[in-house]
């Protein structure tokens, strides 16, 4: 069968293109997931752990630097964005029983 020259004969081709694309997206080990994937509540999620994370280290250095009033701020900041992002990970269903503990 002859193929016009727009659309090129694809059993030549793609012996050759069939390698370069597996070595292309071969993969050792999984990929981390992608954040726009997640849930809107699971990355509001992360990101209060992670603010959670920095606010105990800012209350770390507080109390080394003696400064207990900010200390004691920044460990409440940290310990109500642990406790929301438990919240937005159980969800509707789940949030009776975190508040009900």
């Amino acid at each position: 069968m002859m193929h016009p020259p727009e659309h090129p004969d694809t059993r030549t081709t793609e012996s050759s293109h069939r390698d370069e694309q597996m070595a292309l997206f071969a993969h050792t080990t999984r990929p981390a997931p992608d954040r726009r994937r997640m849930s809107r509540n699971a990355r509001m999620a992360i990101r209060l752990e992670e603010l959670a994370d920095s606010w105990d280290d800012a209350a770390a250095e507080a109390h080394a630097s003696g400064d207990q009033l900010s200390e004691r701020r920044l460990r409440e900041q940290a310990r109500d964005a642990r406790r929301s992002a438990q919240l937005l990970r159980a969800g509707p269903g789940g949030a009776a029983g975190l508040l009900a503990s």
